[in-house]
């Protein structure tokens, strides 16, 4: 029999709060809420330790309740990388990341909540899966304190502050 599917956690991200972000070490999706409904979301890949690329599948969706996500741009990303809206609620972003950021900066209602769900492609030949899941890929500013990982992939965050 199938199991149940888990709830998706709801976390606050501290409005305002900018994460120092080192191109080429880590791995991850970093998300910013910069205020008055301005959001951030970067990825970074270990390629300076690791000399590979990280690829990145990465949905953002907001509250259905309020506008959707009124706009977007993509920042320094490459050819090869892509951000799509296939509706007014909804980014799909696919990133290949190396010893640079790739960022995608969005606009919502202020204060809505937004939903994040990334897979990382691990082409590793003893890995289980070919995309993890991960919840530790994923990182804001929460109540003060860097949040490295969620509960849950994908996870809601809602600011502290609109």
């Amino acid at each position: 029999m199938g199991g149940s599917v888990p709830d998706v956690a709801e976390l606050t991200i501290d409005s305002g709060a900018r994460l120092d972000l080192d191109a080429g070490s880590g791995v991850g999706v970093t998300l910013e809420y910069l205020g008055d409904g301005h959001w951030a979301l970067t990825t970074l890949c270990d390629t300076r330790a690791s000399g590979a690329t990280c690829v990145f599948d990465i949905q953002v969706s907001s509250d259905e309740s309020e506008t959707g996500i009124s706009s977007f741009e993509a920042v320094e990303l490459e050819p090869d990388d892509s951000v799509t809206a296939p509706d007014d609620f909804a980014l799909q972003l696919d990133f290949e990341t190396g010893a640079d950021l790739d960022t995608v900066a969005f606009d919502t209602t202020p204060g809505a909540t937004v939903r994040v769900s990334a897979l990382l492609y691990d082409p590793d030949e003893f890995s289980w899966a070919e995309w993890s899941d991960d919840p530790r890929l994923l990182s804001w500013i929460g109540h003060g304190a860097l949040e490295q990982g969620a509960p849950t992939n994908p996870v809601d965050l809602t600011p502290d502050q609109p």
